[in-house]
């Protein structure tokens, strides 16, 4: 996933995306450093929703398969 590209092009700051999506900053932080590397279902349909991107933009249908 490439959440940090989708942000930056959206103008956003960790915490902006934060307060948009409704997902905690420190798990934005997290995910985009590599010290997690999944997110709920939840998480990755609330980001999405945020950066105006349907799911599959944020996440390839690949890994979504591949977390299963």
């Amino acid at each position: 996933m490439e959440l940090k590209k989708y942000r930056r092009i959206a103008g956003l700051t960790q915490e902006q995306l934060a307060r948009k999506s409704g997902v905690d900053a420190t798990l934005i932080s997290r995910f985009e450093r590599g010290s997690r590397r999944r997110l709920s279902y939840d998480n990755i349909i609330r980001l999405a929703r945020a950066l105006n991107l349907e799911p599959e933009e944020l996440v390839p249908v690949a890994d979504v398969k591949k977390a299963s």
